[in-house]
């Protein structure tokens, strides 16, 4: 009986350091799991920022398109014909300035999904070290663990 007392200290002291173990081992793993979801959230923003680079690049060359045929028309009612070099000049400026403001728009959003892929990389990499973290947190109480049984279980049977 009176080793009893000593053996479910020992064993509550261990239980209770495997239970902080575990607990630090849950911690890392949550972190690293919303990490991975938080990446993936931008990886697809990213997507969806190429995307709409694309339609924005699309939608410019559009308008261009609309721009050159109001030209043409306006040139026609006036009995100028579309090669006349004033027509030029007017398609060229319009070209010139459709096209600086659809590259600055499109890169614009290029840009930005190339910030979200940064942070994406950026939010898995902190999940990495959080689960790294935590195992490395886990090595004192696993020590505390070790030496508290090394030294406790000797002393049941003096």
């Amino acid at each position: 009986m009176g080793v009893a007392i000593p053996i479910a200290m020992l064993a509550m002291s261990a239980a209770g350091k495997g239970m902080q173990m575990a607990a630090s081992n849950a911690e890392g793993i949550q972190k690293k799991t919303a990490s991975q979801i938080e990446s993936m959230k931008l990886k697809m923003a990213a997507e969806a920022g190429r995307v709409r680079a694309q339609q924005v690049d699309a939608q410019y060359r559009d308008e261009l398109n609309e721009t050159m045929q109001t030209i043409g028309a306006i040139r026609s009612a006036q009995n100028v014909g579309f090669d006349s070099p004033t027509s030029f000049a007017l398609y060229d400026k319009a070209e010139t300035i459709n096209d600086r403001a659809r590259v600055v728009a499109a890169s614009n959003e290029r840009l930005k999904a190339l910030g979200l892929e940064g942070d994406a990389a950026q939010t898995l990499a902190a999940g990495r070290m959080a689960r790294t973290t935590a195992a490395l947190k886990m090595i004192p109480t696993g020590l505390s663990l070790g030496q508290e049984l090394a030294t406790g279980i000797p002393k049941l049977f003096e």
